[in-house]
């Protein structure tokens, strides 16, 4: 029976392969690694590295702190307990999620109290049993949660600079355009009837 990845333990079932479920996030960023980008990264890693994907869970368009809206994530933290399988295996340790590592304990203990570990593409398995592993995993973890936040604090400074410059935020009301400049003037002529008719 083959080993397990990157552990000394012996894998449980009977074709020498590990059980596992592949978790896929991705937020509204464009930038962002797409969910078939991570599927097609997730299933060769499993290959390569003794596991079989037995299940998928998926939120799509959340952000990684935003965990009461993370339905997917949620259900495979319920799903853990049945002992189906023994691994989550993400892209990276940030689709797990962006949240502090207080709140990240709130999660993993479910885990660990079913022998579950978390498998990111990177660096391999994160086992919440062992110390130095634990600690790693916290140090990289507030890093991605601060990034986050920094993220949403110059987003909005951003957003309220422009809006002081006098740019229009939101979509153009009826009647208006946006012009080059990110400013509102009068658009259809039609429009701009109606609403004159209207008030």
């Amino acid at each position: 029976m083959a080993k397990c990845h990157s552990t000394g333990a012996r894998c449980a079932n009977n074709n020498g392969l590990i059980p596992a479920v592949a978790y896929y996030r991705m937020s509204s960023d464009r930038q962002e690694t797409s969910i078939p980008d991570q599927r097609k990264a997730v299933i060769k890693f499993a290959a390569q590295h003794g596991y079989k994907i037995v299940g998928e869970y998926i939120d799509e368009g959340i952000s990684g702190d935003a965990t009461d809206k993370r339905h997917g994530f949620q259900r495979m933290i319920t799903d853990a307990s049945g002992g189906k399988w023994q691994a989550i295996i993400v892209w990276d340790q940030d689709r797990f999620g962006r949240f502090d590592s207080v709140e990240a304990g709130f999660w993993i203990h479910p885990l660990r109290a079913a022998g579950v570990k978390l498998v990111t593409l990177s660096d391999g398995v994160v086992d919440w049993s062992d110390f130095t592993s634990r600690l790693m995993y916290n140090i990289k973890q507030e890093g991605k949660h601060q990034f986050l936040r920094d993220l949403a604090r110059n987003t909005a400074r951003g957003r309220y600079a422009a809006a002081a410059s006098g740019k229009w935020m939101a979509k153009a009301p009826y009647g208006y355009v946006k012009n080059g400049s990110g400013r509102l003037e009068l658009g259809d002529a039609a429009e701009v009837a109606t609403v004159q008719r209207i008030f």
